[in-house]
């Protein structure tokens, strides 16, 4: 749900739009922590646009997942300044990443 709304999305499309030659705004390893297991994930991510896509490794092909980041809002944890939380307009979701572990 995205402000109340279901958000539909197209694979297809967003996988085009990730491998078209426009520009990658930004590229590198974060540690993501999980939804289900709570523990600190090294992830290759990539920056295009308003996506976030994150893969295993840089040479993958088809991420394994992506975050939306349209209305989203970035908060630094006051401890940790290489640690970021990514809020959604949803209450209640969150993604937080870290660039150092």
């Amino acid at each position: 749900m995205f402000g109340g709304y279901m958000m539909k999305i197209n694979a297809k499309n967003v996988l085009n739009f990730l491998r078209a030659d426009s520009h990658v705004d930004k590229r590198g390893f974060l540690f993501k922590k999980g939804e289900l297991n709570k523990g600190w994930q090294k992830r290759w991510f990539i920056l295009k646009g308003n996506m976030l896509f994150y893969y295993h490794l840089p040479h993958d092909t088809e991420p394994i997942g992506m975050v939306i980041l349209e209305g989203c809002t970035i908060d630094f944890c006051q401890n940790d300044k290489t640690t970021f939380s990514i809020s959604f307009p949803v209450e209640g979701s969150r993604c937080t990443l870290s660039s150092l572990r």
